[in-house]
């Protein structure tokens, strides 16, 4: 006979499954200014991407409407409905001796603000979209997260050297969404 306490759980009894932190894809939609000098750059950000966290709903806050000795609440819109998030990357170096993530967010970086010679650009030649598709173990999708209007605001990784480290290098960017569309099962 079965143990009671699993016979009345019903996530046992449906025989529910999990969901895992590592599955999950990200695609990169690079600017249309990026494109074409950067042809497999989709395929090549999807490989070399190693973490990236879904949106975090901002609290809802309330604004009081009183009258006589009765307050009621409502809630208001979010003061801010942007979103930021970061991404973490591996940097392979290919036989050419290119670090194709590196230059790929190098050259993002660079359309907002290019170090080496001073260049800005328009919001528009700059956006792109970031895309994360969060699957079962089958590989149907039981989340999509879309962020819409993707600016490269920083990033981070190959400044510190260390004699003592044995650690491989790994790539961090922070990106900035107008919006973001969160579709689920």
């Amino acid at each position: 006979m079965p143990l009671p306490h699993f016979v009345n759980i019903k996530s046992a009894t449906d025989n529910d499954e999990v969901i895992y932190k590592n599955l999950y894809e990200v695609n990169f939609v690079i600017p249309v200014a990026l494109q074409s000098t950067h042809p497999t750059s989709q395929l090549v950000m999807l490989q070399e991407t190693t973490s990236i966290k879904l949106p975090t709903y901002p609290e809802l806050q309330t604004v009081e409407q009183r009258f006589k000795y009765s307050t009621r609440v409502y809630l208001k819109t979010p003061d801010k409905t942007s979103m930021t998030f970061d991404v973490t990357f591996n940097m392979n170096q290919k036989k050419t001796g290119q670090v194709s993530t590196f230059r790929i967010i190098k050259d993002w970086y660079d359309l907002g603000w290019n170090n080496e010679d001073g260049s800005l650009h328009y919001k528009r030649n700059m956006l792109g979209d970031v895309i994360v598709f969060a699957h079962d173990k089958e590989g149907m999708v039981i989340r999509k997260v879309t962020y819409h209007n993707v600016q490269l605001t920083k990033f981070s990784g190959w400044e510190e050297y260390d004699w003592s480290s044995s650690d491989i290098m790994s790539l961090s960017a922070s990106f900035v969404a107008d919006y973001w569309e969160d579709s689920y099962m």
